[in-house]
């Protein structure tokens, strides 16, 4: 064959049916009649990159391009290989060169898209998805993409809107109503997305991300065994999939199979280690076993993997402080997550003063304006300035470290815990005129807090129905209940209807200072995993902290107290969703301390 123009095709269709052998003798043929046509180099270089000599491969194409340094098909070819030898950036400079070269070039768009996803490069690809859009609008996998790019920018209805208009065009594409479920679970539509997931499945029974979403469903209505084998069917269908390895572990860890879940984890962070979602979930599973030289580490991965804190940017230009001179510097410490996180951490502030005094620097703490006169109170000595998190216009300072980072900077280990309680006080006047207030102290005085924060993933799993709480301990007449749960006048009433008569003063909390003060007249607080269990332990004021079979991390497992918080004693469940066991042990043991009961002095 003397004539050129037939290679090409011969070529590809070699190289379709997967006959590389015909393929390479074929491309031998061709350049030995035309030693320099970029296309039988373009093919060549295809050959070497199945035959995994991918160095030659690139090499082959790097050598077309010297030669023809406007050819897109060599461009395009090195930005595949580049992202099939995991290196996306390269390819994204690649993908780039190819679509300057070739700008009306469309079929490739997809994987374009797909790179600059995994670069995070959201803005980059919502640009390229939206050209598909506009140049060929009657196709539905240009539409889908789009829809993926806004999905993964969390802009969820227009994601929805270009899935939908992609459903309408083309029903068959294979993610389509996995993706919509997705967007159903983020939005809290459980019930919409089962439909889709289900439907998904029955269409596409080997659909392995439909599988790990309808594994978070079951999750969410509490279906346990239903979870589990959703859960496994994804792994034995992707079993080198992180996000299933993700689902699974969660799964395990509410079946209490800490062992297996950890193990699961670490092989996820291991298949998938720039996935912060995968890194924050083995985080909490170290802290939770009392691994806090690995977890402080993995803990740093809260900004883009936990579900609460993905969406939040902090926008300090300054330098993370990472162990840098602070001689003549200033570090700005700030808070960071809830009011709970707040008030567990900010015993840590001392530390870190000390350190950065004894580096010749300065610190200024930033906390929530609802905690400053708290904060204040003891940590005012230790700050150099203590600002609240709304204030007009920061002071200047040279390197930032948010709360949560202080022990992994610090080094904290399980020892370091619990030597300096109470580390917060209440305001001794405010305490004095509730002492006042609320009389003779003869019987025992108990608060009682049965919800976390209502907007809490895991609310519904740690939140106790009011109910169950006044059945267990309405027929107490020995004991006076205190209600410490803010803006519950609802649920107030439901525990009065059924038999516990709370003393409700909750109205009067205008600030912690309030609730601090108050409590600091009781002799014992009952509450769940919430802001309250945190007040009473960093007051000192003994507490009772029930928990869920999957705690927070600072409770650890096992264990019926707490190193953070010496003067907390833990009940666990010991089922899934099952509290009535566990009220009946505080109910037992509160009729117990009530019958042993002497005066206690009052705490401020």
């Amino acid at each position: 064959m003397n004539d050129t123009a037939a290679f090409p095709a011969l070529v590809d269709a070699f190289l379709e049916c997967g006959d590389l052998i015909a393929a390479a003798q074929a491309i031998a043929q061709w350049q030995a009649i035309s030693p320099g046509d970029p296309q039988a180099g373009l093919r060549l270089s295809q050959v070497l990159r199945l035959r995994g000599r991918h160095d030659e491969a690139a090499g082959t194409l790097e050598g077309v391009l010297a030669s023809a340094p406007g050819f897109a098909g060599a461009m395009l070819d090195l930005a595949r290989l580049n992202r099939e030898l995991g290196r996306p950036e390269d390819a994204r400079i690649w993908y780039e060169r190819a679509h300057l070269a070739q700008p009306e070039a469309a079929s490739w768009r997809e994987e374009w898209v797909n790179v600059l996803l995994a670069l995070g490069r959201i803005e980059q690809a919502r640009e390229v998805a939206q050209y598909l859009c506009e140049r060929a609008p009657e196709i539905g996998m240009n539409w889908f993409l789009l829809g993926l790019v806004l999905h993964n920018r969390r802009d969820y209805a227009a994601a929805l809107d270009a899935y939908r208009h992609a459903g309408e065009l083309d029903p068959s594409l294979p993610m389509l109503r996995n993706n919509t479920a997705a967007i159903c679970m983020e939005t809290g539509n459980y019930d919409e997305a089962k439909r889709l997931l289900d439907d998904a499945i029955r269409d596409a029974p080997d659909n392995a991300l439909a599988w790990t979403n309808l594994s978070d469903v079951y999750l969410r209505y509490r279906q346990l065994d239903a979870s589990l084998i959703a859960a496994e069917r994804a792994r034995a269908l992707a079993p080198d999939y992180p996000v299933a390895m993700q689902a699974y572990s969660n799964v395990l860890k509410e079946l209490q199979c800490w062992d297996n879940a950890q193990a699961m984890a670490e092989r996820a962070v291991h298949c998938a280690p720039g996935n912060a979602g995968v890194t924050w979930s083995l985080a909490m599973i170290q802290l939770l076993r009392g691994d806090y030289r690995l977890g402080w580490i993995n803990y740093e991965a809260r900004w883009a993997g936990s579900q609460e804190m993905r969406d939040l940017k902090h926008g300090i230009a300054k330098p993370q402080w990472q162990g840098q001179d602070l001689a003549g510097k200033t570090l700005f410490v700030w808070g960071e997550q809830g009011f709970g996180d707040a008030m567990q951490f900010v015993r840590f502030l001392p530390q870190i003063a000390e350190r950065v005094k004894q580096g010749g620097g300065r610190l200024i703490y930033c906390c929530f304006a609802e905690l400053v006169s708290l904060f204040s109170r003891t940590m005012d000595m230790h700050a150099e300035e203590i600002v609240p998190h709304d204030t007009q216009s920061l002071p200047e300072f040279d390197y930032h470290l948010p709360l949560c980072s202080l022990p992994l900077a610090l080094g904290i280990t399980l020892e370091d815990l619990g030597r300096d309680i109470p580390y917060l006080k209440a305001d001794a006047a405010l305490a004095a005129q509730w002492r006042q207030r609320l009389g003779g102290h003869d019987k025992l005085r108990v608060g009682l807090a049965w919800s976390g924060s209502r907007t809490h993933q895991r609310n519904p799993l740690r939140a106790i129905d009011v109910r169950s709480c006044a059945q267990a301990f309405g027929a107490m007449p020995e004991i006076d209940f205190y209600n410490l749960q803010l803006e519950a006048p609802e649920e107030v009433a439901l525990a009065r209807g059924t038999g516990l008569e709370l003393v409700d003063h909750s109205a009067e909390f205008i600030s912690f200072d309030d609730t601090a003060a108050m409590m600091c007249n009781l002799d014992l607080v009952v509450t769940v995993c919430t802001s309250v269990a945190h007040l009473a332990g960093s007051l000192g004021v003994p507490a009772w902290v029930l928990l869920d079979v999957n705690p927070g991390w600072l409770w650890l497992l096992e264990r019926t107290d707490s190193p953070w918080y010496p003067a907390t004693r833990l009940y666990r469940q010991q089922r899934y969703g099952e509290w009535d066991p566990v009220l009946a042990q505080v109910a037992g043991d509160l009729r117990a301390l009530a019958a042993q009961r002497s005066p206690a002095p009052i705490l401020e």
